[in-house]
């Protein structure tokens, strides 16, 4: 095949007209993209019926500091901003200033020769020149054309001018104002797309430091260097990154308050997956078995506590590490106080507490037995295998009993009850994440599960200070008993010298909140999450935590994964936002789980 001549082969192409009208057939990016029309005029345009106002900053402050610009970043009404920034040749601003100082002292020396007074507004300015000029000039500073724009949208005229006349006041309380793009308001929309070019030319000439103070990095209202992202921003859609165990705060304890549905759970195992990645370790009581399949995921540790489980927590364990940072704690007298704690749940009746008679004949009924195991208050016999609940109940028995202890504790030491509070421990907490199981325990029971676990947690956060975390699901189960309530308020002070964060979870607020233990809780937590909350408790929760009109309404009606986070003396619109593969292992919504056991058996199948 004989080639073309080179004439032939370098001349471009020219486009027919069928293949012109088949482009116009066909639809692109642009057509998706660019609305049916815009309707221009002075003040704003119309664009698919939104009202459109651009403002261009035309004084900015003297004295800036970094993310200055927070107040328009933060505003609660959704808007556009956008800022240019196009370097300028450094030599020839030198050259430029240069040329400005000459003329500012040759008007200083004819206002001293005059007799005159040196005008404040020249001298400021004179110094500020001869200030830059020396930066540029010894390579510490740069020159930058910048503009600043902000596009305001709304539904109405009316609407647009009262989002002007809003935006001007944010804007002198931060000593700047700004002009609209009278006649221009088309080039002023098209400089504020992502395209960044820039057709109005408002431009502003600043250094190196006072364009960096414009750039927002971060939110203004909740953000940490490092820490673990909570979710994003309703009001700015800014991330939200907090560090729990960060020393600015008293302790890394948090309570979440929702109603049922609201998506609470779903929000603590995010935040436990990214916690895990900054190397927090996570003891979870999981009521309803949620997070099994996150424990799966993660490599962790899957306990089921139940009379058919071989699972095993041993009450009458002792601490082992009697000694650390040269304290000598007296072992046995702790187990004997925590043991007070656990029988106190189990003898008394709902919503009671043991008597004095009782607390000291199980007292001496537990050093009994710890005697018959051969451990006394020596440290060198804490090494010997612990008594269980069953050689309580022994001594109880052979003993006088006018108290009829024995009678009210044989339930748990008998039958299926026996293997799940009166068995030797057979669980370790030494994987990064703990999971434990008591959703076969019955109703009654749970609190004695709980109490049983959380003191098996405290007992090895005594021995090694690391950052845990211990979640509480269900929280008022333990809370609404005396001794549960004591333990658990507690545990929220003495948590943080552990480096222990305690979270607390709970649907039932208002029995929580009015209870004086479940007040000691809120108080030493340092991090709140509210989410949606029920009509009927929203008075409790409104008085509590001081919440306005906004912030009561909000709660009433925000979708689920949204909340209120307070921290560091914040109120923060929260949206909790998780990745495909979070929200897989997270997703508790049952038509997600049934078609994914449906994808699931059908790959099987294949």
């Amino acid at each position: 095949m004989a080639s073309l001549p080179l004439r032939h082969r370098t001349r471009r192409h020219q486009p027919s007209a069928d293949d012109l009208r088949f482009e116009l057939g066909t639809r692109s990016a642009i057509d998706h993209l660019a609305p049916a029309a815009i309707e221009a005029s002075r003040s704003h345009l119309v664009i698919d019926g939104r009202y459109v106002r651009v403002l261009g900053l035309s004084d900015y402050p003297r004295y800036v500091h970094p993310n200055w610009l927070a107040r328009l970043i933060d505003f609660d009404e959704p808007l556009d901003l956008s800022i240019h920034v196009d370097p300028l040749d450094s030599a020839t601003t030198v050259r430029r200033l240069t040329h400005k100082l000459v003329e500012l002292q040759s008007s200083r020396l004819l206002d001293a020769r005059s007799g005159k007074i040196a005008s404040a507004e020249r001298e400021v300015a004179y110094e500020d020149v001869e200030r830059l000029r020396d930066a540029l000039q010894r390579g510490e500073e740069r020159v930058f054309s910048v503009s600043l724009y902000v596009c305001l949208r709304s539904g109405s005229t009316s609407g647009v001018d009262d989002l002007h006349r809003r935006v001007e006041s944010a804007l002198g309380g931060m000593m700047a104002s700004s002009r609209a793009a009278l006649f221009e308001m088309l080039p002023g929309f098209l400089s504020c797309l992502p395209a960044g070019r820039d057709y109005l030319g408002r431009y502003r000439n600043l250094d190196t430091t006072s364009a960096a103070t414009m750039i927002p990095f971060t939110s203004s209202h909740l953000s940490m260097q490092a820490g673990i992202l909570y979710g994003i921003s309703v009001h700015n859609n800014s991330l939200v990154i907090f560090d729990p165990f960060s020393r600015e705060l008293e302790n890394a304890n948090k309570v979440v308050f929702a109603k049922s549905g609201a998506g609470k759970s779903y929000a603590c195992k995010v935040e436990a997956l990214r916690a895990l990645m900054r190397g927090v370790e996570y003891y979870i009581i999981d009521p309803e078995d949620e997070y099994r399949r996150i424990c799966d995921a993660v490599g962790g540790q899957y306990i089921r506590l139940s009379g058919s489980s071989a699972h095993h927590i041993n009450p009458f364990d002792l601490a082992h590490g009697a000694e650390r940072d040269g304290e000598t704690r007296d072992a046995l007298t702790e187990r004997l106080l925590a043991l007070q704690g656990l029988l106190g749940l189990m003898l008394a009746d709902r919503g009671g507490s043991l008597g004095q008679r009782e607390r000291g004949a199980l007292d001496r009924a537990l050093l009994e037995t710890y005697g018959r195991a051969g451990i006394t208050r020596d440290p060198s016999t804490h090494g010997k295998p612990p008594p269980v609940l069953r050689d309580l109940y022994d001594v109880l028995r052979e003993g006088d009993d006018p108290l009829g202890l024995a009678d009210r504790l044989e339930r748990f030491v008998e039958g299926s009850l026996g293997n799940v509070f009166s068995s030797p421990t057979s669980v370790d907490l030494e994987r990064p994440f703990v999971v434990f199981n008591i959703r076969d325990l019955e109703p009654d029971l749970r609190p004695l599960g709980v109490y049983l676990i959380a003191d098996h947690i405290w007992r090895e956060v005594r021995r090694s200070r690391k950052p845990r975390m211990l979640l509480i699901d269900e929280a008022w189960s333990l809370i609404q008993h005396e001794e549960g309530a004591r333990f658990l308020a507690s545990m929220a002070r003495q948590a943080r010298k552990h480096y222990l964060g305690l979270t607390t979870v709970t649907q039932d607020v208002e029995d929580f909140l009015a209870t004086a233990e479940g007040h000691t809780v809120l108080a030493n937590s340092s991090v709140q999450l509210l989410m949606r909350q029920d009509s009927s408790t929203i008075d409790a929760v409104t008085s509590t935590f001081r919440l306005s009109a906004g912030e009561r309404e909000f709660l009433l009606s925000c979708r689920k994964g949204e909340g209120l986070f307070f921290a560091s003396g914040n109120h923060l619109a929260l949206r909790i936002e998780a990745s495909p593969f979070e929200h897989e292992l997270a997703t508790t919504d049952p038509a997600e789980l049934v078609a994914r056991d449906s994808e699931e058996a059908s790959d099987a199948v294949r």
